[in-house]
């Protein structure tokens, strides 16, 4: 595939100042889902990643824009059968109905960048009517065989117009891990507003939480694809100025959300729940530049840190594979300088036989290369399932010490 830097901006995506400090570049990054079979090798995108600050608004962004319609037309991506995830979705759905719609009926749920329908078939289990909105084509066929309808296309103000008639006011509208691959989160949320309801609709967005993207030296969610990067006062300021009121964080407690899930919910100023809104939520810190330049400063070191971990295991001639070919495994890899020394990497769920990740073009397999092709140790860049995954590899006959969490490596 082919893609383009269309533009770069020159203000903030959020408060559209022009006060934007750049304070971490990582060079020559892929896309994550940008994988090559054999006749490809070389042709896939590289572009650097800029992360920059808002000394206004405090919000943390990329300042370029890839072209990615033909990119997430294609996008395969899925948690796959993790029954931690199906629990996280489940509980969602629950907390969520149970909280804000109890007794209510036919309760109108819209999720944007649904993937494959899991997050809303619990949602239809609890008697709600859900719709899926999805620019991949392929995870729109794999939703319906679940028996989740989806209108296929990237949703904006024009898209309104594609939903039926049913869905043109809904209660619920949902995004997981979507709203940050938004280039224009304003214009996103001012389309937001013509269709929610406006005394009791609420907008439940899982975004990647930057407070614990510095506390794990996670650069690796540093993508291509995302555009901004929230904590929760951001998040506050955000809608604030858009015309929400966040009204509850963290629907689910920490240990049953995902790996880096800040969930947040948000309502229309001027609804019934308005009651509920979350005025403040101070992290003097982090309206400072010099928090900026010392986190990326750990960045630096963390990439470091995972360059000596795979060197050293070379010279006492180890081998290494990496299990997971989703964005941290591609992203943790992209930034170093030597990760052609790994073998493979693995995933439950590959994207296609014989396809190879971009930059170092390392094969991927599905899970059984493990036992087909031993190694001495596995990465687990998928940290969020590594209880799951624990369990698989011992019954593959791998050792506890032998399953090293990208985490460990980056904070020792």
């Amino acid at each position: 595939m082919k893609y383009k830097v269309e533009n770069l901006n020159d203000v903030c995506r959020v408060c559209k100042s022009k006060n934007l400090y750049k304070f971490l570049t990582l060079e020559d990054m892929p896309f994550t889902d940008d994988f090559v079979n054999s006749s490809q090798i070389g042709s896939e995108f590289l572009y650097p990643i800029g992360i920059y600050y808002c000394k206004d608004c405090h919000t943390v962004q990329t300042q370029h824009n890839v072209a990615v319609d033909e990119y997430y037309e294609d996008y395969q991506y899925s948690v796959g059968e993790s029954q931690f995830a199906s629990d996280f979705m489940k509980g969602i759905a629950e907390k969520l109905t149970e909280t804000y719609f109890k007794n209510e009926t036919d309760v109108k749920v819209l999720e944007i960048g649904s993937g494959d329908g899991g997050q809303l078939v619990p949602f239809k289990e609890l008697g709600c009517s859900v719709l899926g909105f999805e620019p991949s084509s392929f995870l729109v066929d794999v939703a319906a065989k679940k028996g989740i309808p989806s209108v296929q296309g990237l949703f904006n103000d024009a898209a309104i117009s594609m939903l039926p008639e049913a869905f043109k006011e809904v209660d619920i509208i949902l995004l997981s891990y979507t709203f940050d691959h938004i280039p224009d989160p304003i214009d996103f949320l001012n389309a937001v507003k013509k269709i929610l309801h406006k005394k009791r609709g609420i907008l439940v967005i899982e975004n990647h939480d930057l407070q614990k993207i510095f506390e794990r030296k996670e650069y690796c969610l540093f993508e291509h694809e995302h555009s901004i990067y929230l904590t929760k006062q951001t998040a506050i300021t955000l809608a604030k100025a858009n015309g929400f009121e966040v009204i509850e964080f963290d629907v689910l407690p920490d240990e049953k959300r995902r790996a880096n899930s800040l969930v947040f919910v948000m309502t229309l100023a001027g609804s019934d729940l308005t009651d509920k809104a979350i005025q403040n939520y101070p992290l003097p810190e982090y309206n400072t530049q010099k928090l900026y330049d010392d986190k990326a400063a750990e960045i630096f070191e963390g990439i470091h840190k995972f360059e000596d971990y795979i060197n050293a295991a070379v010279l006492q001639n180890k081998k290494i594979a990496g299990y997971g070919a989703g964005g941290r495994g591609i992203m943790t890899l992209a930034a170093l300088n030597n990760a052609n020394k790994l073998e493979y990497l693995v995933d439950k769920k590959p994207k296609s036989e014989g396809v190879f990740a971009p930059k170092y073009h390392l094969p991927v397999y599905q899970i059984t290369q493990l036992q087909t092709q031993p190694v001495d140790e596995v990465i687990v860049f998928s940290f969020g399932y590594i209880k799951e995954i624990t369990e698989d590899l011992i019954k593959m006959g791998y050792k506890p010490n032998q399953i090293i969490s990208m985490l460990d490596i980056l904070k020792n």
